[in-house]
């Protein structure tokens, strides 16, 4: 009888057995969970040291340049306040400049207008002492190729007085009355001899003159003798810048001499006297009458 219970006992042990292994092979272990856990934690904590280190780091660089900013700008901010001052100061001088410009030009203005009525004055006197110093030479005659030293020993004036009747033809009833006869102040030369001044006493006489020699051939040794006007430089300038202009009218037999002051060239057309103040007016009007 005592058989069947110890076999009926050792099977109740064998199937507890049996079940406690298949228990144990089911459940994990509890401690190797945690120690994983463990170490994934070890690992973000490192990996967090490391990131706030490099954050650390990182930080104290851009807090190492914000201070470095901060000095620029501090800088800049001194730098600005003395453009500010500069610029200030060049406002007021820029100002006081462009006073003293506009003073100027209304000083510049006023002496521009001054100056242009002086220049008008200038030409009227330099005209007026032209014609002056022409009305003093009205009683002159300037005699052109008589050669030097044919007066011989007698004084010039004499030898004009006597001559003059005969180079006119007029027969020694008529009598020039001479102020002074002298050759002009050029020095003498070898290869041109001077001209000689000779001043009437009486403008008629010297009108007389020059209308009888105007169309007469007068020689004396052998030399051709030249009467003209005496004038002064300026007109004698002014004259000779109509030369060209002249030459064309002379050619045609329309030239009439000039008009004594101002300077203008006087032309016969049609009838009518033109007067032409400058020579490209008179040469305008010379291809205009000959163009047809």
């Amino acid at each position: 009888m005592q058989k069947p219970s110890a076999a009926k006992e050792c099977d109740i042990f064998l199937r507890a057995r049996s079940t406690g292994s298949r228990s144990a092979k089911k459940t994990p272990p509890v401690n190797t969970a945690e120690a994983n856990d463990m170490a994934n934690v070890a690992d973000v904590l490192k990996e967090l040291k490391s990131l706030r280190s490099e954050f650390g780091s990182k930080l104290d660089g851009i807090n190492n340049r914000l201070g470095d900013l901060a000095n620029s700008i501090s800088v800049l901010e001194n730098n600005l306040g003395e453009v500010r001052h500069e610029v200030t100061a060049n406002e007021k001088r820029i100002e006081e400049a462009e006073a003293r410009i506009a003073a100027t030009e209304e000083m510049l203005d006023k002496m521009e207008t001054a100056l242009a009525a002086a220049a008008k004055r200038l030409a009227y006197l330099e005209e007026k002492t032209v014609d002056l110093e022409n009305r003093g030479r009205r009683k002159n005659i300037r005699l052109f190729g008589l050669k030097e030293g044919a007066e011989g020993k007698r004084p010039l004036l004499n030898f004009i007085h006597d001559m003059l009747p005969q180079w006119l033809d007029t027969g020694p009833d008529r009598e020039f009355k001479l102020e002074r006869a002298h050759r002009t102040l050029a020095p003498a030369s070898l290869y041109r001899d001077r001209a000689v001044l000779i001043r009437f006493l009486s403008f008629q006489d010297r009108e007389f003159v020059l209308r009888s020699t105007r169309h007469r051939d007068i020689t004396h040794d052998g030399s051709k003798l030249g009467f003209a006007q005496d004038l002064s430089a300026e007109t004698m300038r002014q004259r000779r810048e109509f030369n060209g202009a002249k030459k064309l009218f002379v050619d045609m037999g329309n030239f009439r001499g000039f008009h004594l002051q101002p300077c203008k060239l006087r032309v016969l057309h049609n009838g009518k006297i033109h007067l032409f103040s400058s020579p490209q007016d008179a040469v305008d009007f010379y291809r205009k009458i000959t163009a047809g």
